[in-house]
């Protein structure tokens, strides 16, 4: 979060945000409100707005102890506290739902999810497909009344593909999922 810019004003501004680089991101404002907390991938934050009286509180949490965050190499979680707006970022979509009775989706497409929400996380393809970049193994689970979740709609565009690609970006991009960036 140290490449993200500080802008300060006493009045009202705008501010246009587009991608400059890749012409299918695509730009979601997603508000938290007061007394609320959301879960999110650093990877996909662009931007935060905030009052200047009421600035958002970011809590780091570790789960060294858990067996569950070591097999899906999740062991830290940042979780942004209310009141704010999150503008974050996805590859042809950002989409936001809410969670209701339940709903999988890829690892790799999961951008944040309220912080009340049960999360789990499923194996739901074989190791093949997988190891040869087609499918994700692991499907992230949101359940929740009064929760929503924000994802994705095409993960990992642009990256290389095949069994070579799992080499040290595989390796490079597991060690920043366990530092939760």
């Amino acid at each position: 979060m140290v490449a993200l810019t500080r802008i300060r004003t006493d009045e009202n501004e705008s501010v246009v945000i587009s991608a400059t680089h890749d012409a299918l991101s695509e730009v979601g404002l997603f508000t938290i409100q007061a007394g609320s907390a959301f879960v999110i991938q650093p990877r996909s934050l662009i931007g935060v707005l905030q009052q200047k009286d009421t600035p958002m509180q970011i809590t780091r949490h570790w789960r060294l102890l858990s067996l569950h965050a070591w097999f899906t190499l999740q062991l830290r979680y940042l979780v942004f506290h209310g009141p704010a707006t999150l503008i974050v970022k996805g590859c042809r979509g950002v989409r936001v739902e809410k969670a209701g009775a339940g709903r999988r989706i890829s690892q790799a497409a999961t951008i944040g999810f309220s912080a009340n929400l049960q999360y789990s996380t499923t194996r739901c393809e074989t190791f093949f497909p997988y190891l040869t970049s087609k499918q994700e193994l692991l499907f992230d689970g949101f359940v929740g009344d009064s929760g929503y979740y924000i994802y994705e709609e095409m993960p990992y565009y642009g990256k290389n593909e095949g069994l070579a690609s799992r080499g040290l970006e595989g390796f490079t991009d597991s060690l920043l999922k366990v530092l939760g960036i």
